[in-house]
C-alpha cells in the first residue's frame, strides 16, 4: 500500500459480478460524487453492463474511453471496456459465466495498478458461488488480489467512522478457522496492522473462545497461541493489548481505546462492525502494493436489475480510497 501519491490519484472501479447489483451501485455511486472526484475514476467492466445499469438507474452519467495519459473533461467518467465476449449472463442468476468475467475485470484493473497507470482500485461485489462454478480457486477478492500481486502478508480490514476491524482468517469454515489461530500468524497480522496504521492507540486483539477462555476454562488457544503472539509483537515495537473477550471489546467504551481490533475469524469481527456501520463502511486490503477498497455487502441477486440497490457503501469505499491516498 502506497504511503503517498505524488500526483492527484486515479482509481479503477471494477463493476463486480454483472449478474448482481455491482454495476448499479457503481454508476449510482459515481453519479453522486463531485465531478472533480468522479473524473479521477475509471469504470472497468463490459461496457454493455455499465450502459444498462445507467439506463435502469435513470441517472445521467456521461462515459468516455479511458486514456491513461490524461483526465477526461469535467462531467465525464472514463471507462475501460473489457470486451470479454462472454454471453448468457442473466441478472439475478448465479453462474460460471458471471464468475469468470468479474475475475477478468479484477485482473485488468490490477495490471493497471501494477503498471502505475492507476493508484489503486475500488471493487463492487463478486459472488463466491459464481467464482466456484467458474473454477476460480479463491473465496473472494482479498485472496485473489494477494495472489495477483504476490503479496504474502496481507489482511482484510473493514473501516467505518466507529471502528476498524481486521481479520486473522477470512473465508473459512468455522471448524477450520480455529485451527489457523497460531502464534506466528497472529503476531504477523498484529505487526502488519501496527506498522501500516501507525495509530497512537494500541491494537486490540480478540480472544478465540468465550470470555477469552477465562484463564483456560473454555480452551487453551489464548494461552498457547494468542498471548505469545502479543508478546512477539511487543518485542517488534507494536503497541498491543489482549486477548480480550469478543463480547466486550466491541462495546463503544472499550473499542475507542484501540486504533484497530484484530478478530480471530470472519463473523467475530464483521458482525460487530456491520451491526453498527452497515452501508457506512468499507473493506480495505492491507499489505498490497496499491490501495484497494470495496463495499461492505454482497451481490444481492434478489434485487439485481430492479433499481433498488443502495450505493452508500460504494460512495464510502471510493471516498476511503481517496482519503488513503492522502
Amino acid at each position: 500500500m502506497k504511503k503517498s501519491v505524488k500526483r492527484d490519484p486515479r482509481f479503477a472501479v471494477t463493476i463486480g459480478d454483472p449478474a448482481g447489483i455491482g454495476p448499479e451501485v457503481t454508476v449510482k455511486g459515481i453519479a453522486k460524487l463531485p465531478r472533480e472526484r468522479a473524473r479521477r475514476l475509471v469504470i472497468v467492466g463490459d461496457a454493455k453492463y455499465v450502459e444498462t445499469a445507467i439506463k435502469k438507474a435513470s441517472i445521467k452519467l456521461v462515459l468516455t474511453p479511458f486514456d491513461p495519459e490524461k483526465l477526461p473533461p469535467l462531467g465525464k467518467v472514463a471507462t475501460l471496456d473489457c470486451l470479454t465476449g462472454i454471453s448468457g449472463i442473466k441478472r439475478g442468476v448465479v453462474s460460471a459465466e458471471s464468475g469468470s468475467v468479474c475475475v477478468k475485470y479484477i485482473v485488468t484493473a490490477v495490471q493497471l495498478c501494477l503498471d502505475r497507470k492507476l493508484d489503486g482500485l475500488v471493487t463492487a461485489p463478486i459472488n463466491k458461488k459464481s467464482l466456484s462454478l467458474a473454477g476460480i480457486g479463491y473465496p473472494g477478492h482479498t485472496e485473489l488480489l494477494a495472489e495477483l500481486t504476490k503479496t504474502k502478508n496481507f489482511a482484510m480490514m473493514l473501516v467505518s467512522p466507529a471502528m476498524k476491524v481486521a481479520l486473522l482468517t477470512t473465508h473459512l469454515p468455522l471448524s477450520e478457522a480455529a485451527g489457523r489461530v497460531k502464534k506466528g500468524t497472529v503476531a504477523e497480522k498484529i505487526i502488519l496492522l501496527g506498522k501500516l496504521l501507525k495509530s497512537k492507540k494500541p491494537i486490540g486483539v480478540c480472544g478465540l473462545n468465550p470470555h477469552a477462555s477465562d484463564g483456560g476454562v473454555f480452551g487453551n488457544e489464548e494461552e498457547k497461541e494468542i498471548v505469545p503472539a502479543i508478546l512477539m509483537a511487543r518485542k517488534a515495537g507494536i503497541k498491543v493489548e489482549g486477548p480480550l473477550p469478543a463480547d466486550t471489546i466491541f462495546a463503544p467504551q472499550v473499542r475507542d481505546r484501540f486504533g484497530a481490533i484484530l478478530a480471530m475469524y470472519h463473523d467475530q469481527g464483521l458482525v460487530a462492525i456491520k451491526a453498527v456501520s452497515f452501508g457506512n463502511c468499507a473493506n480495505v486490503t492491507l499489505g498490497l502494493p496499491f490501495i484497494r477498497t470495496s463495499v461492505d455487502h454482497g451481490t444481492a441477486m434478489d434485487i439485481a436489475g430492479k433499481g433498488k440497490a443502495d450505493a452508500s457503501s460504494m460512495i464510502y469505499a471510493i471516498n476511503t480510497a481517496f482519503d488513503m491516498a492522502k
